[in-house]
């Protein structure tokens, strides 16, 4: 009799059980059918912030129903569960049990900042600071490359840049200055072996004056070949864009006073190529730096449309200035 009612018990034991885990599953389940308030946009985990901390804000956030069920969830994920701090994205089709997988997995909200093309360093240092996704930290300003530079003018590939919110801006300009290298490199290793470049950044010097001297991409090739003939005669680049970026609180003209001052970028007076970049260029622009135009122009002049005139002679150039910049 004893035995029966130990069979009895167990049988009892055993449909209580299953019960209780169809009502589990059912409970539980409904975590991966609800879908959360998409008005709600985005979310953090705050630094310092326990589970249970995080999910009762969530809770009082309205992006979960139940501060229970979400906890159960966690724990049977993981038996000591960890939700990574940052900004989360919610999107229309994220349900209790996304939001799970994504404070877990670190699945933050990608921001997006976008370097504009021929930015200099200053430019893109104010660009960082207005930013407020992005941190100051220790070094902000330090990095590590393996290009031979003097400044950091133009070591920032311009681009937009995904990252996380809370990104230092060291870790933001190594990213940035990473790219350059790559793409400077690939290029570097594809270009024209007769060209006078000694180093890759001397290269990258050149690509920073045709990327300020024309947008137009179908240009640059002409521009560059302009300026490397110019160089294989030895003569001066006079080149605009490098006497203004050589110039303190420029005022938008150049003047005579300006081309006849002497300084490390003023390519008037000097020979060769100025010190360091004068921006950050394109990879159009270190392409044409890397392969330029075979033609035989020395000189070139807005038209004042967007395109310029380029000559062979300075007889010819003379009669382009007059007609397109003495109006």
């Amino acid at each position: 009799m004893k035995f029966l009612n130990n069979i009895l018990f167990f049988k009892i034991c055993a449909v209580v059980l299953s019960v209780f885990i169809l009502m589990l599953f059912s409970y539980l389940n409904f975590s991966f059918n609800k879908y959360v308030d998409i008005s709600k946009n985005n979310f953090y985990v705050n630094p310092g912030s326990s589970v249970t901390q995080t999910i009762k804000s969530f809770k009082e956030k309205n992006i979960i129903d139940s501060v229970l069920r979400f906890k159960i969830l966690s724990y049977l994920h993981n038996i000591n569960p960890k939700f990574i701090q940052g900004k989360y994205e919610i999107s229309k089709n994220d349900t209790e049990y996304s939001i799970l997988q994504k404070v877990l997995n670190g699945n933050l909200f990608q921001e997006s900042l976008t370097i504009i093309e021929g930015s200099t360093f200053s430019e893109i240092v104010m660009l960082l600071k207005d930013n407020k996704n992005i941190i100051s930290s220790i070094g902000d300003y330090e990095y590590n490359i393996n290009i031979d530079a003097l400044s950091p003018e133009g070591l920032c590939f311009p681009d937009t840049y995904k990252f996380s919110a809370g990104i230092t801006k060291s870790n933001f300009l190594a990213n940035c200055v990473k790219k350059m290298e790559i793409i400077l490199m690939k290029y570097w290793d594809l270009r024209d072996y007769s060209l006078p470049y000694k180093t890759p950044y001397e290269m990258l010097i050149m690509a920073s004056i045709i990327e300020k001297e024309s947008s137009l991409v179908s240009e640059k090739p002409l521009i560059a070949s302009v300026f490397i003939n110019r160089l294989n005669k030895n003569m001066r680049l006079q080149a605009d864009p490098t006497v203004i970026y050589g110039i303190k609180n420029y005022k938008g003209n150049i003047t005579k006073k300006d081309l006849q001052t002497k300084n490390e970028y003023n390519t008037y007076k000097i020979h060769g190529l100025p010190k360091t970049p004068i921006c950050s260029p394109s990879e159009s622009s270190i392409m044409s730096a890397s392969k330029p135009a075979n033609s035989k122009f020395l000189y070139f002049v807005s038209n004042n449309e967007g395109k310029h005139i380029f000559s062979k002679n300075y007889k010819d150039h003379v009669k382009a200035v007059n007609k397109y910049q003495k109006k």
